[in-house]
């Protein structure tokens, strides 16, 4: 893999953050259940962090433009990343579990900053590179949920569940401030800091709607990004209804429970290791396309299973978590090869604000179906992998118009 000097720095580090994460992540909605939290609460939690990603994401583009991506990626994570676990850990309550969320929405700005310290004047060789090892070690920490399933099984999840919390704390302190010491700021960020001096929202999201307007496959990646980063919110291992299907209405626990995230890795890993390396800026849609296609089969067999059937539950797990592989990779490296020039900043951070609005309403559509049947929350993602599909085709026909 060819990757520039900031690339491999936040990949080497990018570990203490993902792994961490991932444990606490993970089996955070169950912890807040047995705290008295609700399942209609949990839709409220999931809601307030996307309206504050909503927030920051609308000024996260010149916010970067103005402090700088070392700077910001910096500040953002230490608010969105390191805080949010600290929080949980004191405070194990409803109120305190809204200031967290809050609080992650924070990583939207961080967001902007990271991906552009590891992609920005560099070339497409990298910007691949880079989002695929990214995406690799985020999927590859989902095998230490099998980990977490072994300690919650033996400690109890309450007591799992708080050192989960604390290791989270102290190892994302202490990889951001490692990695800001080595980190070096990029040229295009330099400029831009060099030319403001106060952040313009308005005349940043100017510029970057005149560059979407010159640029319909800008528009086209976007899209596609913003819609599947609204199935990684509502429909992956990261949402907060997640692991509550698979425990309560599945009847899975223990072990078993860890084991559900450990195949969503191993499925996602296995897409990242031996179909991403083929896709090609040519190809990159059609894998969309069709792994999007996966993705609604692999639904459909898993809101079909009946329970108790654990080998259909984890095959249809298997076909969902390595359609998510492909997209997941794709949807990040779109932006990267479709987007350049200074303005890329306000196209990510215009995705961002997108795919949060997108997610508020879906996050209130799945609480409603939710409390109908359990499995419209995967009904749910199989409408938006349709969406996707038709975006891509629909941008294909104009282009051969």
């Amino acid at each position: 893999m060819r990757m520039q000097r900031n690339a491999r720095i936040c990949t080497a580090f990018f570990p203490l953050w993902a792994v961490p994460y991932t444990l606490y992540n993970y089996y955070l909605s169950l912890f807040l259940l047995q705290k008295g939290v609700t399942e209609a609460q949990l839709a409220l939690l999931m809601s307030a962090a996307n309206i504050s990603a909503l927030v920051f994401a609308l000024i996260a583009s010149p916010i970067v433009d103005t402090l700088g991506r070392k700077r910001s990626t910096f500040i953002f994570d230490m608010l969105s990343s390191a805080l949010p676990p600290l929080i949980f850990f004191l405070t194990q309550s409803f109120a305190g579990a809204l200031v967290a969320m809050a609080l992650a929405g924070m990583n939207r700005i961080m967001s902007v900053g990271y991906y552009l310290l590891m992609i920005e004047d560099a070339d497409e060789a990298n910007s691949i590179a880079s989002m695929n090892a990214f995406n690799l070690i985020l999927v590859a920490s989902g095998l230490a949920t099998s980990i977490g399933g072994l300690a919650v099984a033996r400690y109890g999840l309450i007591k799992s569940e708080m050192a989960f919390l604390l290791i989270s704390f102290i190892s994302m302190t202490a990889l951001d401030i490692a990695r800001n010491a080595l980190v070096k700021e990029t040229p295009t960020g330099l400029a831009l800091m060099g030319q403001r001096s106060r952040i313009d929202l308005v005349g940043s999201y100017r510029q970057t709607l005149k560059y979407l307007a010159s640029s319909p496959k800008a528009i086209r990646a976007l899209a596609v990004n913003a819609l599947i980063y609204v199935y990684y919110t509502i429909g992956t291992s990261i949402s907060l209804y997640f692991t509550p299907y698979f425990s309560i209405h599945a009847g899975l626990s223990g072990a078993k429970l860890g084991l559900v995230g450990a195949v969503y890795a191993i499925g996602t890993l296995a897409a990242m290791i031996f179909i991403n390396p083929r896709i090609t800026h040519k190809s990159i849609y059609g894998f969309t396309v069709g792994f999007a296609a996966a993705s609604i089969a692999g639904f459909a067999l898993l809101m079909s299973c009946p329970k108790g059937n654990d080998i259909m539950l984890f095959s249809s797990l298997l076909v969902i978590a390595v359609s998510y592989g492909v997209l997941k990779s794709s949807a990040d490296s779109l932006l990267a090869i479709e987007t350049d020039g200074p303005q890329r900043s306000g196209v990510y951070s215009l995705s961002f604000v997108v795919s949060s609005v997108l997610s508020i309403i879906a996050i209130q559509a799945v609480q409603a179906l939710y409390q109908i049947s359990p499995v419209w929350l995967f009904g749910s993602s199989a409408v938006l992998m349709a969406l996707v599909i038709a975006v891509c085709l629909i941008s294909k026909e104009r282009k051969n118009a």
